[in-house]
C-alpha cells in the first residue's frame, strides 16, 4: 500500500466530500485523486493559455508561424474523410 498523510478540513467539507464520492460511486480517496489531477491539469492548461497570449502579444510574427506550423501538422497527421 503506498505512504499515505491526512489532510484536516471542517466536518463540512468532509461530508460534502464524502457525498460527492458516493454520487459518483467512488471512494473519498479516488475522488481526491481524480480532482487533483483535474486541478493540476487546468493549472498547465491555464499556464500555456498565459504564454501563447504572451507570444501574440510580444511576436505576432512568430504567433502566425506557430499556427502556419500546427495547421501543417494537422494536415499531415489527419486522416481524409474519403479514406
Amino acid at each position: 500500500m503506498p505512504d499515505l498523510t491526512s489532510l484536516k478540513v471542517s466536518p463540512e467539507v468532509r461530508d460534502r466530500f464524502a457525498a460527492a464520492a458516493k454520487a459518483r460511486g467512488l471512494t473519498v480517496r479516488a475522488l481526491l485523486d481524480q480532482l487533483s489531477r483535474q486541478v493540476a491539469d487546468s493549472a498547465l492548461m491555464d499556464q500555456a493559455a498565459r504564454q501563447m497570449s504572451r507570444l501574440l502579444e510580444a511576436d505576432p510574427e512568430a504567433w502566425d508561424d506557430y499556427l502556419a506550423e500546427g495547421a501543417q501538422w494537422e494536415q499531415t497527421t489527419t486522416e481524409p474523410l474519403d479514406a
